[in-house]
């Protein structure tokens, strides 16, 4: 018997192994960038960054005065609130009325512990909520990340036709409300950030985030070369397409919506969620020594 359950769970962890490397074909078809794309050269993107941390640095310092059209973000100790619900306290005066949970999981790994809303107050003016990100994506099957920004012009053009096609994916009967976006931010600075986010009815990650480490990394990890681009995760982050911006405008019904390949499929269909990130981590778990092994025997030579 215990001969048969290891069976099982190798058998399981090449399925595993097998959709891995499907996903990995996958992002290596997107490496390249397609007709009606924003690029960004590597040259400009360390000047760009100066930019970011300038303006945010000078907005801190300097809160400007709220414009008509623009969106309202308040700093994060003093206006931003917490759970969809009641403005946060001054922590020092009331340390124990204030519990934050403990993340972790995949999506805490990618997104960080917190995420974004935006509601829009009147015609002109927003309020930026912040969410734990495990509550705010519990129950949810596909997670797209949306890489997109104010300044590029097909991103302008796409951020409707997606705006329509969540709105109808999340309508579905039987379905509802099981897709989420989250905006990976590339715009230049926090104003057209809150600016742009009106736009939209999903989450986002935050600006600082968006601008700093993470929305490099993610942007590397599935390999962004331009924008818009959206990548479509399963409940446990793996990925299962990153051409969605393409099959969106030919399938605006969303009948092949979230557009899983036909092993992929039948994997997430016969393993319960639970046992795939055990595999999944696993997996990740063996690949990772594995290279760790490599790269100590390479550095020995």
């Amino acid at each position: 018997m215990m001969f048969f359950n290891r069976s099982i769970f190798f058998l399981l962890l090449i399925a595993t192994y097998i959709v891995s490397g499907q996903e990995s074909a996958t992002l290596e078809s997107n490496s390249g960038v397609s007709a009606g794309e924003c690029t960004e050269t590597s040259a400009t993107e360390s000047a760009k960054q100066d930019v970011i941390a300038a303006s945010v640095s000078k907005e801190k310092n300097n809160p400007s005065p709220k414009k008509a059209d623009e969106a309202i973000i308040d700093k994060e100790a003093e206006g931003i609130v917490q759970n969809g619900g009641e403005k946060e306290e001054n922590r020092t005066s009331k340390p124990h009325e204030i519990e934050v949970p403990v993340q972790s999981g995949p999506f805490i790994d990618l997104l960080g512990e917190r995420l974004y809303s935006l509601e829009m107050i009147d015609e002109s003016r927003a309020q930026m909520h912040a969410h734990y990100t495990n509550e705010v994506l519990r129950g949810k099957k596909v997670v797209g990340l949306y890489f997109s920004a104010d300044w590029c012009g097909p991103c302008k053009q796409f951020t409707p036709e997606l705006v329509s096609f969540y709105n109808k994916m999340n309508a579905r009967r039987g379905r509802k409300d099981e897709f989420e976006i989250i905006w990976i931010s590339r715009c230049r600075d926090a104003q057209s950030y809150g600016q742009y986010f009106t736009h939209m009815n999903w989450l986002a990650l935050p600006f600082e985030e968006s601008a700093g480490q993470r929305g490099q990394a993610l942007s590397d990890k599935y390999k962004v070369k331009g924008i818009p681009s959206l990548v479509l995760l399963d409940e446990i982050g793996n990925v299962i397409t990153t051409e969605a911006r393409n099959k969106i405008p030919v399938d605006k019904a969303g009948i092949g919506f979230p557009w899983r390949n036909p092993m992929a499929t039948l994997y997430v269909n016969l393993v319960p969620q639970a046992f795939r990130l055990l595999l999944k981590n696993s997996f990740e778990k063996i690949t990772g020594n594995a290279l760790q092994a490599l790269k100590g025997a390479l550095g020995r030579k």
